[in-house]
This record gives C-alpha cells, structure tokens and sequence, in this order.
C-alpha cells in the first residue's frame, strides 16, 4: 500500500465531505440573490392602516378607542403584521386599512349589568384611479355581536373586554387568510 494514503489524517477526510455538503447550499443562495455569507431575506410586509371608528363617543365607553386600538394592533402583531393608526388623515394609494366600527351599550338594572358591542371589522385596499383620486376595494368583512351579563358594572367590563378581544382576533385571522390581504 501507499504510505501516503495511510498518513493522510482523518479530519481533513471530514473536511473535505462537510465541504461537499454545504457547497449545494451556498450555490443555491448565490442564485436566488444572496451571497453564501448572505442569507437571502423575504420581502418585507407592507404595513396595515388602523382605522378605528367609534359609533358614538366612546372616551367613557367600556370599550374605549384606545382600548380597541391595542387589541386590534395586538392581533396583528399575532399576524406579523405592522400598524400604522390613522387620525382621520387621508388614505394613501397601495395601502391595506383595517376599519373597525363599533358601538357599545350598557344597562343596569337589579339583577345586574347588560352590555353589548356590536362591531364591524373590514380589511381595505386602495388603488389609484387613475385621475389622481383614490378609490377602495372591500377584501373582508367582519360583523360582531357581543353580549355579557355581570353582578356590576366592573365585572360587566372584564368580560366585555375578554369577549371583545377574543371575537376581534378571531375575525383579523380570518381577514388575513385571504391571499388578496397579503398583497
């Protein structure tokens, strides 16, 4: 036998394999864009417009705007998606907004506190229509109904906001799941 192939050590035989290993990779990471020190990135989401519309003043509301503003930018970020809130500025071209209309009602009576939220969540698209105005396409839309009974009226509210919550995840996931959401 050769001497030589005898003394050639065992960890450049593991090299040397490893080596052929990884080479596939990095040459599939050349050809999609990136280096092999580079990891290709995705796209970055375009963010989402928050649009959060009271139906009646709601500052001393069980459900204030600020309230559902963080719950709806808390099921977004669920959905990796970032906000932007609007303040009753005009909508851009090329943006998605996420409108939620609501409205909530309390009543007391003897036995305790009724409150209700009635509630509409749409996911909107805007495009430019061509003579420099802005015009909107409907891609979901959401309608709710929440009622809770408490034995006073800060029971009433960590339930209303418990229901509530749980409600506007679930209809921001469904928004999502349409492929015309992600664009």
């Amino acid at each position: 036998m050769n001497a030589r192939f005898l003394l050639f050590p065992r960890g450049a035989v593991w090299l040397a394999l490893l080596a052929c290993l990884l080479a596939p990779s990095a040459f599939a990471q050349t050809q999609q864009g990136g280096t092999a020190a580079e990891p290709v990135r995705e796209r970055p989401q375009r963010p989402v417009y928050l649009d959060i519309v009271p139906v009646a003043d709601a500052r001393y509301s069980m459900l204030t705007e600020e309230l559902v503003t963080s719950l709806a930018r808390e099921a977004l970020s669920g959905a990796r998606q970032a906000t932007i809130r609007m303040a009753g500025q005009e909508l851009p071209t090329g943006v998605r907004v996420l409108r939620i209309m609501y409205i909530v009602h309390q009543q007391e009576d003897e036995t305790g506190v009724t409150a209700a939220v009635a509630a509409s969540t749409e996911l909107l698209r805007t495009a430019n229509e061509g003579d420099g105005g802005v015009q909107t396409f409907s891609i979901y839309n959401g309608l709710q109904q929440t009622l809770v009974q408490g034995p006073d009226v800060t029971r009433a509210r960590e339930q209303l906001r418990a229901a509530f919550k749980q409600e506007l995840q679930a209809r921001i996931n469904s928004a999502f799941q349409n492929a015309e959401a992600l664009k």
